[in-house]
């Protein structure tokens, strides 16, 4: 803080103005002349001393807080009177004085306090002021610290993560040419496995699958769903048990399959069957061209590639409003996946979640799941009854037991087949 300059405490002697003033109008003019001349001189000093406006102020009090006036004296300029009104004065200001005195030494004191007490703030401002920008710095210091840590850390995850996208990259082109290749050597599913077993594959189903009356009594239940239509296609056919009830209710319906004994017994029957992949089929038709897809033990033969690009050309195919049935083996029954291997054609089996995943994917909507062909009751485990007769607890655990029975046959002996339906 700047220091006031001494000239401040500099002041005109009440005698040097006495000596020179006669009238006491002139020599009030004098004093206040004095005054200002001091404060004006005061003002010029702080601000070329480029003192803040606090240090400024508290540099006045520090000058000023002694207020006692110890250099006033007592005048007069009547040459004969002037002894006598000087010691009539004398004694007014003696009597004066010892009223005032206590006073303004209160006051001084007073003032004197609140100066050391403004010094004392002043010096603690001062060290908090420097306490405040060491804490700027250090602060600063440790922000630039960890936005450095941080900059590492991120660099490092990202040069993690472009590895992990480029190894990815490299892996799916891996895949792609794999791919490609079986595309070139045909093992695709655009031809008959069967044939490559050496496999009658319609005296397999005649054995395996059943009678084909047993067969359109199960698919009777989708023909309402078709029962608006006039261009089905049934992708996969087989013995054209499906195709046999649609034109039995008069709905016009096409089926391609790949095996030619299946596309030779079924033209053997006047059904309208063609020898054709379902994906080269689809190809060669406009897209909404059909009202209705249907296909009945057939996406369990696929493989996943094929079947997807499959589901997609049957969305594009299939006109607004219309539907698509998929039929095929219910995984979550034991006794059905364990007969699921007996066909060798099989692939894998499709969990209801991941076919409805799969046509909800390319658009379809409105997905239902139904499930069918059950078990015998003969096969299934058996329940226990209840007597009327036994005690509460008996009855409890007969109770216990009938629900893990329950429980065990749905795992065991669930539905053999299930069919998702799917809405354009």
């Amino acid at each position: 803080m700047h220091k006031p300059n001494k000239s401040f405490d500099v002041r005109m002697k009440m005698s040097d103005i006495m000596d020179e003033c006669k009238e006491v109008p002139e020599i009030m003019s004098k004093i206040r002349e004095n005054m200002s001349s001091q404060e004006s001189s005061r003002q010029a000093c702080w601000e070329l001393s480029g003192a803040s406006d606090i240090e400024l102020e508290l540099a006045r009090i520090k000058s000023e807080w002694d207020v006692q006036n110890k250099s006033y004296q007592i005048y007069s300029h009547r040459p004969y009177a002037g002894s006598i009104l000087v010691k009539g004065r004398e004694l007014v200001h003696g009597e004066v004085q010892r009223y005032m005195d206590p006073t303004i030494c209160k006051q001084v004191e007073f003032n004197r306090n609140v100066s050391a007490i403004l010094d004392h703030l002043v010096i603690r401002m001062e060290s908090t002021e420097n306490g405040l920008a060491d804490a700027r710095t250090e602060t600063q210091s440790l922000i630039d610290a960890i936005r450095k840590e941080m900059d590492a850390t991120i660099d490092k995850k990202i040069g993690n993560l472009l590895g992990e996208i480029n190894e990815d990259i490299e892996n799916k082109a891996w895949l792609a040419s794999i791919l490609d290749r079986r595309n070139a050597s045909n093992i695709i599913l655009n031809k008959d496995l069967s044939k490559d077993l050496g496999l009658n594959y319609f005296l397999f189903e005649e054995r395996f699958r059943g009678p084909r009356e047993e067969i359109k009594e199960k698919q009777q239940g989708f023909i309402r769903f078709f029962s608006r239509c006039r261009n089905v296609l049934d992708i996969g056919c087989g013995r054209g048990e499906f195709l046999e009830l649609l034109r039995d209710n008069r709905i016009a319906a096409k089926g391609i399959d790949i095996d030619p004994d299946m596309v030779g017994y079924c033209t053997s029957k006047d059904l309208n069957v063609e020898l054709n992949d379902a994906v080269s089929y689809l190809d060669t038709i406009a897209d909404k061209a059909l009202d209705g897809i249907f296909l009945d033990q057939v996406v369990e033969h696929l493989e996943p590639e094929y079947l997807t690009k499959l589901l997609d050309l049957c969305y594009k195919k299939l006109n607004y409003g219309y539907f698509l049935i998929l039929e095929t083996v219910n995984p979550l029954s034991l006794f059905s996946f364990i007969n699921f291997y007996i066909d060798m054609t099989h692939m894998k089996p499709l969990h209801p979640d991941t076919l409805k995943f799969l046509l909800n994917s390319v658009g379809f909507r409105d997905l239902e799941v139904q499930f069918f062909a059950p078990i015998a009751d003969d096969v299934r485990l058996k329940r226990l009854e209840s007597n009327t007769e036994a005690t509460d607890e008996a009855k409890r655990k007969v109770e216990i037991y009938n629900q893990n029975t329950d429980i065990l046959n749905n795992i065991l002996f669930g539905p053999q087949d299930y069919a998702i339906i799917g809405k354009k």
